[in-house]
């Protein structure tokens, strides 16, 4: 019998593949890391299934792929596929929604101590020779007396939630779907207004997916309603804050600091940024751990030959594909 074909867009550790590789047959880049977008237009009529790892997957791609039954995407948000048209067309897009939890939360966690706390900034002085330790300063801010505002509270949210209120820090939250009475109990969270939280947070940490309407959700007059001395903090996406408002509202005062691993351009990050001594910057690795990504590959791998074999996998974004 004919194994099923798979199309990989990015270089990955055989062991990910291994358990699957007795049912199905994969194509992975043989010279260099990933496969262009131009081969994979070319050759996606070949292939049932589409492991999609920082690719773009649009109508282009889903129109000229004849035999395609499904789309795995690594990671969570999945704003570089055409989700809506793969909806039109019949074809399940999954995710990878549980896998990185912990590890983009524990990195969220790392980014509000080291931004709060200085660490780059002093690390970058010693090593330069500069020995700044002056006696008394209001130039870094103590986590464990300060307030998190948390904008989403999904997994990742709710991890972040968890562990900021273990280093002592008091955590509001707003979502555009509030949470039920019995998780803000269990949570031991409080919801307000997003402008609420905005005046009220020390750090503002954001874990909302990218959507249309959310495009620079994060600009000019909503820094600007944040406290002088509050932070913030961007591990989702790029493309939910203005990069340029940003830097002008570090430069000029308007908040004190930031941390960012995602851009909206991404691999370019606003030049003026670079120069920054109050922000910290990432390269989008937030789930950077060997066991987080391998966690990741089999979440996606697994949902998506689940739907090859013709069963509903749990990590469906679309599930209207199938009639529910």
């Amino acid at each position: 019998m004919t194994k099923q074909r798979i199309i990989v867009s990015k270089k990955v550790p055989h062991e990910c593949l291994a358990p699957y590789e007795a049912d199905f047959d994969f194509t992975l880049p043989e010279d260099g890391d990933r496969l262009s977008y131009e081969y994979i237009l070319e050759r996606i009529a070949e292939f049932d299934g589409f492991f999609a790892i920082d690719a773009k997957v649009d109508k282009r791609v889903l129109d000229a792929a004849k035999k395609l039954k499904a789309v795995a995407n690594f990671g969570v948000g999945y704003d570089r596929i055409d989700w809506k048209y793969a909806t039109e067309l019949g074809i399940p897009v999954l995710n990878t929604p549980t896998t990185v939890t912990e590890a983009t939360a524990e990195f969220t966690i790392a980014l509000i101590m080291a931004v709060m706390r200085g660490i780059p900034r002093y690390n970058n002085q010693v090593r330069q020779n500069i020995w700044d330790a002056p006696l008394f300063s209001d130039v870094n801010t103590m986590v464990g007396v300060s307030t998190l505002g948390i904008i989403g509270l999904g997994r990742i949210g709710k991890s972040v939630c968890r562990k900021a209120q273990g280093l002592g820090m008091k955590v509001v939250y707003y979502d555009k779907f509030r949470a039920s009475e019995e998780i803000e109990k269990e949570y031991n969270v409080v919801y307000k207004p997003f402008d609420e939280i905005l005046a009220q947070s020390d750090c503002i940490a954001v874990h909302v997916p990218y959507l249309p309407e959310n495009n620079h959700m994060f600009n000019a007059e909503t820094f600007a309603k944040m406290k002088p001395s509050a932070y913030f903090v961007n591990t989702a996406r790029g493309k939910l804050m203005d990069e340029a408002a940003l830097c002008r509202a570090l430069k000029n005062g308007v908040i004190k600091g930031a941390a960012l691993d995602v851009f909206e351009q991404e691999p370019k990050v606003y030049e003026e940024l670079l120069s920054l001594d109050n922000v910290v910057l990432t390269p989008h690795v937030a789930s950077l751990t060997m066991h987080s990504r391998m966690a990741m590959c089999d979440e996606a791998l697994s949902g998506l030959t689940s739907v090859l074999k013709g069963r509903i996998p749990r990590n469906v974004v679309n599930p209207t594909v199938f009639g529910k």
